[in-house]
């Protein structure tokens, strides 16, 4: 199954299942019917875990938002991590609540930046969900068994079964380049 998000097609042939999550027709079958609620792009189901993927491509031509300078104001501030961290906790108690996540969790985020950034944007990840991957010993399960950052390089190797490919081209970076911060 093919998906779509910021101009991006991600290949999820090998999965049992993969929904937009964030789907926002209401006439869609995937349609999640809490308005305004954050949510990950895609949730993937494999034969033993399921992974909630966001995608990000600060560089794609958009209209409705101001592009890469606002996306590293928000990395800067730290509101990406927020944002991010958001859409988990909310994806993840509204499938919890439709008994949808009987196998482990991954939560990935697949970014398109160049390689120096992607720490960045971990280490802010996981000093946040520290609690998330540390598990209490009274816990059946653990509400997030990991959480990855990748750009399409390193999504590729990763990732091989699932190709991404990118369907708006991006802006050329030497005009990024002058994006304000």
């Amino acid at each position: 199954m093919k998906l779509e998000e910021d101009g991006l097609e991600i290949d999820f042939t090998n999965a049992i299942h993969a929904l937009k999550f964030d789907q926002q027709n209401p006439q869609h079958q995937d349609f999640h019917d809490i308005q305004n609620m954050p949510r990950v792009d895609f949730v993937v189901e494999l034969d033993n875990e399921i992974y909630f993927i966001e995608v990000k491509d600060p560089g794609r031509p958009n209209p409705a938002d101001t592009g890469l300078g606002s996306f590293l104001v928000k990395l800067a501030n730290g509101k990406l991590e927020d944002s991010l961290i958001n859409k988990y906790w909310y994806s993840f108690i509204f499938r919890w609540a439709e008994d949808k996540l009987q196998k482990s969790v991954h939560y990935v985020c697949l970014i398109t930046l160049e390689s120096p950034l992607i720490p960045q944007i971990t280490e802010g990840l996981e000093r946040k969900l520290t609690l998330l991957s540390n598990s209490s010993s009274r816990w059946v399960r653990t509400p997030l068994a990991s959480c990855q950052v990748h750009n399409l390089e390193t999504w590729a190797d990763i990732f091989p079964d699932w190709p991404v490919t990118r369907l708006v081209p991006a802006i050329p970076a030497a005009t990024l380049a002058g994006a304000p911060l």
